[in-house]
């Protein structure tokens, strides 16, 4: 009993680097026998060769076991025979510095990726933004994807490959639903981005029938009245290129009234104009009102996510190579004696980290089937690189284990919520069982939640009690709207249907949510729950 007991606890540790927990004889889960050291791992994840007769020691353990160990101290040599691997080439410190740079601007997000695997889609788009560039038409566009598909890269490198002969052609607005809430914002920043100064009354400042002629004027002032031709006076000399990030956030304007003049000034050709939405929405459309749907040109292009791993990689070796044109550009550091040697050593290094290395491609898999994105893995890449030095190198895949990405569970920000949060979420999660139903409205939690605290005010009261504290006291119902959508912004809260309501209700008040976190959840997360709400988690 006492061997099958033992035999279940080594089954069910788990790898440090894979979290696997299977334990094979080829690829057998070893453990460190370092003093106090319970670290657990496949010989694979971990690069072992062979697994020893005697004792193991983990890297972490190693210095200890030299003492022991008379041939350590042999082996204690073989870091400095690594850098044998490294080829002697001329001017190697500072290659590697210049290309760090290079690469981090990339991770971060500074300097653009070259897009791949959407050749199609990046034609489609560069012709419909060159007719208006080189043609004078008006044109509209939905560019639709998934986050992190590449729909910012798409279009930006369209209007950089168009600006390499015609920059002098066209200017670029460049605008963010989660920004600009409303039209009033989206124009003066249209203004702002112009160059031009908005100076509007205040009470010419909120009639919405100033938009159509706002924007027709402010199109026609880009152009030099010499420029303006007399057959057609109200064609301007240069184009404008619209971009809307988080364009169905802009459906959500009072009458759309932004977007119905944009779409009109494009189909009237009254200017030449074109409007580039971005979202994540395929039912983006069904959002528009009539009379804008019937000014959109309704042309679109979708993005979708890498549908294998080699295409995944494809993208993500992107981001850790440098481009031929970017070897040319003096701004980078590039060049000098070495360069050309340094450049496929570094090379022949990221292939072999993807072909040789297990650890490395275990991330690439973890990455491509938990979320398929390409920004998650750029920002596991930047501690690697950024710690990348002559005596660490080649990269090897251990550094990728240690990520700056945020914790899959949501339990952990269970931690950081307010007294009135953490109320409002036991009382959503009391009714899922009092009602027993899988949905519930502010109002409902709003309601259980006043029960809950004029109770505990009653009963503290009649013991002789003073009622102190967040937990004896009745929130009013605007502080407590706030709260309950920040629950939703954490993801605590989960809405319940695709879609939403009208007027009033469309706010997170008036939806239907699901608890996404059970009362037995609640009291293991937080450790500092108060007795009130720890009894609330109890007692039904």
């Amino acid at each position: 009993m006492e061997e099958d007991a033992e035999s279940d606890e080594i089954d069910d540790e788990m790898c440090e680097i894979c979290s696997g927990l299977e334990s094979t004889t080829k690829n057998p889960i070893m453990f460190c026998d370092g003093k106090d050291c319970e670290f657990a791992v496949h010989r694979e994840c971990y690069q072992v060769a062979k697994v020893p007769k005697g004792d193991w020691f983990c890297r972490d353990c190693e210095p200890k076991a030299e003492d022991e160990d008379p041939f350590a101290q042999l082996q204690a040599t073989a870091p400095a025979t690594e850098n044998a691997n490294i080829p002697d080439i001329e001017g190697f410190g500072d290659q590697l510095k210049h290309m760090q740079r290079t690469l981090l601007d990339r991770l971060t997000g500074q300097r653009r990726t070259k897009l791949r695997g959407h050749d199609e889609e990046m034609q489609k788009v560069h012709q419909v933004v060159e007719q208006t560039v080189l043609a004078g038409e008006g044109n509209s566009m939905l560019v639709i994807g998934a986050r992190g598909c590449g729909k910012t890269t798409l279009v930006e490198s369209v209007i950089s490959d168009l600006g390499k002969d015609h920059s002098n052609s066209f200017h670029v607005v460049r605008l963010n639903g989660f920004i600009h809430t409303d039209d009033k914002l989206a124009l003066k920043e249209t203004w702002r981005q112009l160059g031009r100064e908005m100076e509007l009354e205040d009470e010419n400042a909120g009639k919405t029938s100033n938009y159509s002629d706002t924007l027709t004027s402010l199109l026609a002032l880009l152009s030099h009245s010499s420029e303006i031709s007399e057959s057609e006076p109200e064609q301007t000399a240069k184009s404008v290129i619209f971009i809307l990030d988080e364009f169905d956030l802009f459906t959500t304007h009072p009458r759309q009234t932004l977007l119905y003049n944009l779409f009109d000034i494009a189909q009237a050709r009254k200017a030449p104009i074109v409007v580039l939405g971005l979202t994540t929405r395929v039912d983006v459309v069904e959002s528009l009102e009539k009379r804008v749907k019937s000014r959109f040109s309704h042309r679109y292009v979708h993005l979708s996510v890498p549908r294998s791993i080699p295409a995944f990689w494809d993208i993500c070796k992107g981001g850790l190579l440098v481009e031929p044109d970017e070897l040319d550009d003096e701004s980078l550091g590039f060049g000098g004696p070495g360069q050309d040697e340094f450049v496929s050593f570094w090379q022949s290094m990221i292939e072999d980290l993807y072909n040789k290395d297990a650890i490395f491609k275990h991330h690439i898999q973890s990455e491509f089937y938990r979320s398929k994105s390409v920004a998650a893995f750029f920002t596991s890449c930047i501690i690697p690189i950024a710690n990348l030095a002559l005596g660490n190198l080649p990269l090897t895949g251990m550094p990728f284990t240690h990520t700056l990405s945020a914790p899959d569970s949501k339990l952990l920000i269970l931690q950081g919520l307010s007294e009135l949060e953490l109320a409002l979420l036991i009382a959503a999660a009391r009714l899922d069982i009092i009602l027993d139903t899988d949905t519930c409205n502010f109002a409902m939690a709003y309601d259980e939640y006043s029960n809950l605290t004029s109770r505990y005010k009653i009963q503290t009261s009649s013991t002789g009690v003073t009622a102190l504290g967040a937990s004896a006291k009745v929130w009013g119902r605007d502080v407590a709207l706030g709260a309950w959508e920040r629950l939703a912004e954490y993801g605590l809260l989960v809405p319940a249907g695709i879609g939403g309501g009208s007027g009033r209700d469309s706010g997170a008040g008036g939806r239907m949510w699901k608890i996404d976190v059970g009362l037995e959840e609640i009291t293991g997360s937080v450790d500092s729950l108060s007795g009130v709400m720890a009894k609330w988690c109890r007692e039904i």
